[in-house]
């Protein structure tokens, strides 16, 4: 009963892991290649977006607890929306990107999320300039494991945070291209 399906996969390939050798400096401790896609399919009648994304760059891993990586990417980006003949590409665009997951202190308590900012792809299927896109979604977990008798980090809850400006390179000025969106959320790692 679905009516959309969304896939997102990146890889971070470290490069000191793969050479045997260390690209330290400074407050890096490591180089990568990230690369990956996304994959979605929308069957609503207004827009049945097709979205298809491949993305690749390089990445610098901050020397913090757990972990900072900051990537610039470039997306090559596709749609095939109701309405459209055929399968439509975008222009070639940049993304600055960082996740992290960074434990605070000995509380039990981790700083997670992304940012994006996206640059804007050109024109859209229907020949509208698009807009850049910021991204930002965050949280603070908290490890319950101990409190229900599992292993670390096993069940976790916290509040999160997104927002959301120009989604999909929307601009502004049209509704609902914005998300502010507070969060409670749990996870479980099998």
């Amino acid at each position: 009963g679905a009516q959309e399906a969304y896939l997102v996969y990146r890889n971070t390939l470290d490069l000191g892991k793969v050479t045997g050798k260390s690209f330290a400096f400074g407050p890096v401790r490591g180089l990568g290649l990230t690369a990956g896609f996304d994959w979605n399919t929308k069957n609503d009648p207004g827009y049945a977006s097709k979205k298809r994304m491949f993305v690749v760059g390089p990445t610098l891993m901050v020397d913090v607890p757990g972990f900072l990586n900051v990537s610039l990417l470039l997306l090559k980006e596709s749609n095939f929306p109701v309405g459209i003949a055929s399968r439509y590409s975008y222009k070639t665009h940049p993304m600055l990107t960082a996740a992290w997951g960074v434990p605070i202190g000995g509380t039990g308590l981790s700083f997670e999320g992304y940012m994006n900012y996206i640059g804007t792809k050109g024109n859209d299927e229907f020949g509208n300039p698009t807009s850049p896109e910021t991204n930002f979604d965050g949280s603070v977990f908290y490890d319950v494991s101990p409190f229900v008798g599992a292993g670390k980090n096993t069940f976790r809850v916290g509040v999160g945070y997104q927002y959301w400006r120009n989604k999909f390179g929307n601009p502004g000025t049209i509704t609902g291209t914005t998300a502010k969106t507070p969060m409670l959320r749990a996870d479980y790692h099998f």
